[in-house]
């Protein structure tokens, strides 16, 4: 009986050893494929939000990481890439994380240009509630690019609001979290961009392999 016990114990174990020798192997094979993918994807957002032809510089070089401000999501990761045209200053894309949606994190990538207006915003990943929040994706709705050409002024914060609390920006029809998160992340993000534009666009590169 022991011996039946010990052989089957050696071969879960085997087996176990195998699975997982397995699955790090094609973790390892996959890593670098997933990596170009999200690349790409990036680049794609990035392309969206600041159209190629308004810049001339290598926007992946100038990618640079900041993970310690409140306004774009104290403790989160975020990567800025740097737009310029013959060395000047065109636009920032800069990625700003918010949970105060629904079903927790709300990842965004939000250009903004020079003279501190919206370029464009996407939306990197989200949880929100399918059929109501997801409204904030592009290929859901529209929602997303009423905030293109906006721009912040410290005299008109109220305005940065969804409608049912005062402001100036329409909310889904059952809805008023998701958007109401969105718009704040919009605001806070220009905040950020109108109190460091010179560090941002003087920034030292940092992003490695990216």
């Amino acid at each position: 009986m022991r011996t039946a016990i010990s052989r089957n114990a050696f071969l879960l174990a085997a087996f176990a050893i195998i699975c997982t020798a397995a699955v790090a192997t094609v973790n390892v094979l996959t890593k670098p494929v997933i990596a170009k993918q999200e690349q790409l994807a990036l680049l794609k957002t990035i392309n969206q939000l600041i159209p190629e032809e308004v810049y001339d510089n290598d926007i992946f070089a100038s990618c640079f990481v900041i993970n310690d401000d409140e306004l774009l999501g104290k403790g989160q990761t975020q990567q800025v890439f740097v737009a310029k045209q013959a060395n000047k200053p065109v636009a920032v894309m800069l990625e700003t994380s918010t949970f105060r949606g629904y079903a927790g994190e709300i990842k965004l990538a939000i250009g903004i240009f020079a003279d501190g207006k919206v370029a464009g915003v996407r939306v990197i990943r989200h949880t929100e509630t399918p059929g109501l929040g997801d409204k904030i994706q592009t290929n859901k709705s529209e929602w997303i690019y009423g905030f293109n050409g906006k721009q912040y002024q410290k005299s008109q914060d109220a305005r940065w609001e969804v409608k049912k609390n005062g402001g100036d920006i329409d909310a889904f029809t059952g809805a008023t979290i998701t958007p109401r998160a969105v718009t704040l992340a919009v605001k806070d993000a220009l905040i950020y961009f109108q109190k460091n534009s010179d560090k941002l666009f003087n920034h030292i590169p940092n992003c490695g392999a990216l």
